[in-house]
């Protein structure tokens, strides 16, 4: 399968091979939002400011993961669900995974 053209940053929606955002729009927002205030804090409060940027780095961690292990269980049930999965239905499911593995290597 031919590799996936890359995507400008901030686009939404899942790219050629189906695997969704990790953010969607909402939440890439918010975080954006909280950084600029974790910037803007730096000048006066130092220390708060990278206390906060650590809260905020936790926060996004947690949602990538969240995420991805939503992806997982999604990849993982449309091929462990019978003994007997045919060559195909292994072929894209391996195929899925490539696309988040790109995904998240690319992140």
């Amino acid at each position: 399968m031919p590799k996936s053209p890359p995507r400008p940053p901030g686009a939404a929606g899942p790219d050629a091979e189906g695997i969704p955002d990790l953010l969607g729009p909402a939440e890439e927002g918010e975080f954006r939002r909280r950084w600029h205030e974790v910037q803007g804090r730096f000048v006066d409060d130092p220390r708060q400011a990278v206390h906060a940027a650590d809260v905020l780095v936790g926060d996004v961690m947690r949602t990538l993961a969240d995420t991805v292990g939503r992806h997982r269980h999604a990849l993982e049930g449309q091929w462990s669900q019978g003994l007997e999965a045919d060559t195909e239905s292994l072929r894209l499911a391996l195929c899925r995974y490539r696309a988040l593995f790109r995904r998240l290597v690319s992140t």
